[in-house]
This record gives structure tokens, C-alpha cells and sequence, in this order.
């Protein structure tokens, strides 16, 4: 039995708002993986290869548990035949579910199960772009056109800088948004990297994050094809506000910082109901103006977050969620 604990117009958010808590499944499990389903359900892949099917008011409904071959589920996609889950581990493969939850098939993108880091997955219908760290020097990009069954490498790579790569923190490296593909990379080198015929050609646009090891943009959220925001930072710099945060009006060409920006590094950003919300260490922020400037409304360790009728529903690294009325 969940138990909730409401919270109603704290100081902090500046506006009548309610918190909910939910506890964790287990003493060591977390969610990074987190999508908001059509009937407003919440489906969530954790560190212990569970997927669970959750009700708007935490409660799970329905348990798969993927066994001991599969580590981390870092991402989910949904496609009109049911669920794709992505794990991120060194030899990384996907799981195709139907609707039921149910395992239809499992597929390395290499064929067989050989080192390989995938950063994120999404979908638009049948159409699903997958995104994995360099190999050889080029980004590892693959597509589908039928759900996640059959998957090819785009027709053109991307070639990677040395010390260039991407981050799986909350799969939300790369995006499909109008049949377009769309990915970030950090590290040494930082850049916005997009495609207008599902990876036959590729167009870049260097991101203005600093050159470091861990630094860059972790997460990608579109709003339209001239509108995109980054965020990200370094984890290992968890409370420093600079350089968290660019943004672009003009489809990628150009970037800003903005006026005021999220309050430490950020992991992921989703945009809803007309706000941007980024989360990561040291709390949550909201912007209401386009990134211009940034609020802050939590001070809680997040992961990820998903929006699903009028609530932001965020995982936190010890294990709980936090579910907030807007």
C-alpha cells in the first residue's frame, strides 16, 4: 500500500501547488526510464530491469522483470505494436514488448550482443531512431520504419570528435520530431547534430557548453522545429549554474544562454503545457517564458521526469517519486 504525503502551497514554489510522494519498490532501485502513456498511465524501466506499468496515482499495476542478463532500462519508446526498452550497459540490447507487457522479442542492433553503449531511443509510430555512443570514430545511429522489428544503420554516419560522445543519463539525447532526427553530444567537443531525412544526411551546429570530460548537454526537448532546448552541465559540479542551460530559436543554427538559468546541472528537461522543466541533482526548475529565465520549485535529487494530466511525475535517486499538480 502507497503511502502519500500532501503538501499544499509551500513558499518554495511561489505558487498553490500539491506534492505527492511514493515510495520506492526497493532499497536499491531507481527509474531513469519514463514515458507517459496515451490513457495517462506512467510506464517506467528501472535499475533492476523491471517494467512497470503505473496508475496516475503511483500505484503499479502490472511487473515485468527481464531477469539477470539485462542490467539498466535507460529509456522506453512506444510504438503502435506496444513498448521498445533500451538498456544502457556495455553490451546493450532492446526489448520489444506488446501491449500487454509482454516480451515479443529481444534484438542487438549489431546482431549479436557485443560491446555496445546506447544512449537513448524514441519513436513516432513505426518510425524509431536509436542513438549509441561512437565506434571507430563515428556515432553508432540506427532506424526503424517498422516499430523496432528490423533495424538498419542510417544511410550516413557521424563522425566523432576525440573525447566526443553522448550521455544516457535520462535517454533524452535524441528526439524524432516530424519524421527529423535529432541528437546532442558532449565531452570535449559539444554539438547539436540533426537530420531532415532520417540520417541520409546529417547537419551540425556547435553547442556553447565547456570542453570537459563530463560536460555538455544531457538532455534534448523540442517544441517545435525552430524551438529546442538543451540542458545539462557537468555531474560532477552538481551546484554550479553555469553553462547548464542553451537554447535555440532558429532550429539549431544559433544558441542562447539564458538571462537566468537552471540552478545547477540538469539531466533532463521536457517541455509541457507551455513551461520547460529541468531536473538533476540538486532540484527542479520551471520556465514559463522559453528558457529565458528559469524558477526553482524543488530542491529534490531527480532523475527524470514525464507530464501526464496536468502533473509532472519525477523519479528521484533514492528510489521514490514525486508527483506535482500544476
Amino acid at each position: 500500500m502507497f503511502k502519500f504525503i500532501f503538501c499544499l502551497g509551500l513558499p518554495l514554489f511561489g505558487m498553490a501547488q500539491i506534492q505527492v510522494f511514493f515510495p520506492k519498490t526497493s532499497p536499491k532501485e531507481h527509474q531513469r526510464a519514463l514515458i507517459s502513456l496515451d490513457n495517462g498511465q506512467i510506464l517506467s524501466g528501472s535499475s533492476e530491469a523491471n517494467i512497470r506499468l503505473h496508475k496516475t496515482n503511483g500505484q503499479v499495476q502490472q511487473s515485468i522483470n527481464l531477469g539477470a542478463s539485462f542490467k539498466e532500462f535507460r529509456d522506453l519508446a512506444q510504438t503502435p505494436n506496444g513498448f521498445i526498452a533500451l538498456q544502457s550497459h556495455d553490451s546493450s540490447g532492446l526489448v520489444l514488448l506488446n501491449k500487454s507487457l509482454e516480451i515479443d522479442t529481444i534484438i542487438y542492433p549489431l546482431k549479436t550482443r557485443v560491446p555496445l553503449f546506447l544512449d537513448g531511443i524514441c519513436a513516432q509510430e513505426n518510425l524509431v531512431f536509436l542513438l549509441g555512443d561512437p565506434i571507430d570514430g563515428y556515432f553508432s545511429t540506427f532506424r526503424s520504419t517498422d516499430g523496432g522489428l528490423h533495424w538498419q544503420a542510417t544511410p550516413q554516419k557521424v563522425s566523432a570528435s576525440e573525447g566526443e560522445a553522448a550521455y544516457a543519463a535520462s535517454g533524452q539525447t535524441n528526439q524524432i520530431y516530424n519524421g527529423h532526427f535529432y541528437f546532442v553530444s558532449g565531452g570535449l567537443v559539444s554539438r547539436f547534430i540533426s537530420s531532415t531525412d532520417q540520417g541520409a544526411n546529417w547537419s551540425t551546429s556547435k553547442l556553447p557548453y565547456p570542453s570537459c570530460p563530463t560536460c555538455g548537454p544531457y538532455a534534448m526537448a523540442i517544441k517545435n522545429e525552430a524551438e529546442i532546448m538543451t540542458v545539462g552541465g557537468s555531474y560532477l559540479e552538481a551546484n554550479n549554474a553555469q553553462n547548464t542551460c542553451f537554447y535555440s530559436k532558429d532550429g539549431g543554427l544559433t544558441w542562447k544562454a539564458p538571462k537566468q538559468g537552471p540552478s545547477g546541472y540538469r539531466s533532463c528537461v521536457i517541455y509541457a503545457e507551455n513551461k520547460y522543466f529541468a531536473c538533476g541533482t540538486n532540484g527542479i526548475d520551471v520556465s514559463k517564458n522559453g528558457g529565458k529565465t528559469w524558477k526553482k520549485i524543488s530542491n529534490v535529487n531527480a532523475l527524470s521526469m514525464t507530464f501526464s494530466n496536468g502533473q509532472l511525475y519525477v523519479t528521484l535517486a533514492d528510489g521514490s517519486w514525486l508527483v506535482m499538480q500544476q
